[in-house]
């Protein structure tokens, strides 16, 4: 029904350029009190398509290469600390296929489901073992501006998929760690 829809309305195809910060939580909690890790960037690029489904919804689905994962090397306290998210340093490549929907027009929300493909894993310092899974699912949130034929978007993701189970050094509790990131971008429109 949604080809259908799609085929007798306006469709627009584009790419897309941004950046990440990202970091990993424990389940959906934020570590030290923030999502956002300023020294966990990593660029993002792809294309996107939009079928428009009526007047105030739009299908939006992409395709992007995604540098996320936890870059911060903050290794000197770990005696003192013990383990946590902060003491772990991966990148991570994905491929990423977010389906979204897109409300409104200016500005637009977009929502939708995430699927990651892993198509490359660089453990730095503390190498804690491969991932679980070579798939990251998730769900993403972000808002929108077109300008001309242009467009700036932040979208808020966060994983569903547990990616490694760390132990807690002095502790019996287990950290779910799951990906997590804030991408800014711009995106321009080729029809």
């Amino acid at each position: 029904m949604l080809l259908a829809s799609s085929s007798y309305s306006q469709t627009e195809f584009g790419t897309i350029l941004g950046l990440n910060t990202s970091r990993f939580t424990d389940e959906f909690r934020p570590v030290n009190g923030s999502y956002i890790n300023s020294s966990s960037i990593g660029f993002s690029f792809g294309a996107f398509a939009e079928f428009n489904i009526n007047e105030k919804i739009n299908f939006y689905p992409k395709i992007i290469y995604n540098q996320i994962g936890d870059r911060e090397k903050d290794f000197g306290n770990v005696e003192r600390r013990g383990l946590d998210i902060s003491t772990i340093d991966y990148k991570l490549d994905y491929i990423s296929i977010p389906l979204n929907f897109k409300f409104f027009s200016k500005p637009y929300l977009t929502i939708g489901p995430q699927f990651g493909i892993l198509i490359s894993q660089n453990n730095e310092s503390l190498d804690l073992g491969d991932l679980k899974s070579s798939f990251d699912i998730g769900g993403n949130l972000g808002i929108g501006y077109p300008i001309k034929d242009f467009r700036i978007e932040i979208t808020f993701y966060q994983g569903f998929s547990t990616l490694l189970e760390v132990e807690k050094e002095f502790s019996d509790d287990i950290i779910d760690v799951r990906n997590t990131y804030l991408n800014f971008s711009i995106g321009y429109n080729l029809k």
